[in-house]
């Protein structure tokens, strides 16, 4: 992730902003790995900048969420879990192919008022996402949850996958993606993920698991996608 790649030749104003200001993001997010209320502080701040500069920046992960949720869920009405949502981009684009169950969770108030603004979910659930169970939502109550660009260094662990599974109903799917950036740390290794979720099988919580490359973040951004398939297990 190199910001001085992205400044370089910028001559759009706001988006030059917003770089810099997300350099201080991922000065965050590198030099320490527990720095969740630092990064929610962040997106509390920026979140009208970052909404207004999405495109621009060239983000495009959410689209390979779109494109798996219209693989694996063939009812339009299926119950959906957007798991850091955001401002919804994720959410907004699977509105515009006709899924219209969604709910929408994020930590930051801020982020979760753009979405609103946009009626993109039924619920909003304002808040973190840890290793313990997610509050306000039910064990075995989403057809399908899924995780753009959450699971991330100094944004959401690789304890926050059980979490996240615990919500999906037995044969529904989770699905997220987990970028070659944040791999680079230990505690976030493909290695430590491919355990995490061998584990998962082996207590029945999931049922397979498989992973597909060639997604990015942004150009030039690797990502993994990571789709797991809940068992009978019991949590």
């Amino acid at each position: 992730m190199s910001d001085t790649a992205d400044k370089e030749g910028v001559d759009d104003q706001g988006l030059a902003e917003y770089y810099e200001k997300r350099k201080a993001l991922y000065q965050t997010m590198t030099n320490k790995a527990d720095n969740s209320e630092a990064v929610l502080d962040w997106y509390d701040k920026e979140a009208d900048i970052y909404e207004a500069q999405f495109e621009k920046a060239g983000f495009e992960y959410h689209s390979a969420f779109v494109e798996t949720t219209l693989t694996l869920a063939k009812d339009k009405q299926a119950k959906i879990l957007d798991v850091a949502a955001g401002s919804g981009k994720a959410g907004m684009e699977l509105r515009r192919v006709g899924y219209t169950n969604l709910d929408g969770l994020d930590g930051s108030s801020a982020m979760l008022a753009l979405a609103k603004e946009k009626k993109i979910y039924n619920e909003y659930i304002c808040c973190t996402v840890g290793s313990e169970k997610l509050r306000d939502v039910s064990d075995a109550s989403y057809d399908f949850v899924f995780c753009a660009g959450g699971v991330s260094r100094g944004h959401l662990s690789l304890e926050t996958v059980p979490t996240m599974l615990r919500a999906v109903k037995p044969n529904g799917y989770l699905y997220f993606n987990h970028s070659s950036w944040s791999a680079q740390f230990p505690e976030y290794s493909f290695e430590k993920l491919d355990h995490m979720i061998e584990v998962l099988r082996e207590k029945g919580l999931c049922s397979s698991a498989d992973k597909k490359e060639g997604y990015f973040n942004r150009p030039g951004e690797p990502t993994t996608l990571y789709i797991i398939r809940r068992g009978d297990g019991e949590f």
